[in-house]
């Protein structure tokens, strides 16, 4: 009888005090909250930084921007009209035979050194043009053209006020170029401590699609206020930068539209992979 009733006291006492059980996520996986916020901050700076890189700060796409824009526009009527002033009609110079030139133009405007461009191009629509329009255009006179078509070029872009906003142009290029440095390495650092405590997807899902909607709303804000920042300068200078960035911005939101969706599709696929 002693021995039962100690039996039935150590029972009794046991589903008294029910021993904790571990919780389900101790061992398992963990929502990380945190270091989602901090990659979707390194999404989005280097988002806009790289985009900026690649769009403002590149002289092809900025010379391609320009080649159609009144600048660019303004560059082919004046070759096109010494071209008609020896007889070749038909505007044969277009804004893709004109953009090597603006580019060489506006890389030196960057501080880069300008290479030579190939007027191979230019040469054979102003032959071809002459020639339908039963005008000898010779080797010298083609030559020339060229040169005319980079003097042309020289005298629009690289005015007095654009070689001085050149210097602030030259100085945002590498704080630009400092700061994608500085996200790279962290985004490495980051990886390594995401990978230390198993939660890379878990973090890239949210980080990309919270990044990207971090970035065009900072795009938006940047698309509408340029116009205000660049109130203070030439006239020539301000339409020339606002039509670039509004460009290149343009590109940055469509880029952070595409992390957004990306980042659902990565977080869709990370909770069904972690359900099964």
């Amino acid at each position: 009888m002693s021995a039962n009733s100690r039996m039935a006291r150590y029972h009794s006492e046991e589903a008294e005090n029910p021993q904790p059980q571990a919780s389900p996520n101790q061992n398992g996986y963990q929502r990380r909250p945190a270091l989602a916020r901090w990659v979707a901050v390194l999404i989005m700076l280097l988002t806009i930084t790289v985009g900026l890189r690649f769009t403002v700060f590149n002289a092809n796409y900025t010379a391609g921007v320009i080649s159609r824009d009144s600048t660019g526009q303004k560059v082919v009527n004046d070759l096109n009209n010494d071209l008609l002033s020896l007889g070749i009609s038909g505007n044969p110079v277009t804004s893709g035979l004109v953009q090597p030139y603006l580019e060489q133009g506006i890389a030196e405007i960057y501080g880069e050194s300008g290479a030579t461009v190939d007027d191979t191009d230019l040469k054979a629509a102003i032959a071809a043009q002459a020639q339908a329009m039963g005008v000898t255009a010779s080797d010298s006179l083609q030559t020339s053209l060229a040169k005319q078509a980079q003097k042309t070029v020289k005298q629009a872009v690289q005015t007095d006020t654009m070689m001085a906003a050149g210097t602030k142009i030259r100085r945002a290029r590498q704080l630009d170029l400092w700061v994608i440095v500085a996200v790279a390495m962290l985004l490495i650092v980051t990886t390594v401590y995401a990978f230390s405590v198993h939660h890379v997807f878990g973090s890239l899902g949210p980080g990309l699609a919270v990044g990207g909607l971090l970035t065009i709303i900072l795009g938006a804000v940047g698309y509408f206020g340029l116009p205000v920042v660049l109130a203070g300068m030439a006239s020539a200078v301000r339409t020339a930068a606002t039509t670039v960035g509004h460009s290149g911005l343009g590109v940055i939101i469509f880029v952070g539209a595409a992390e957004i969706v990306l980042g659902l599709l990565v977080l869709l696929g990370h909770r069904t992979f972690r359900k099964s």
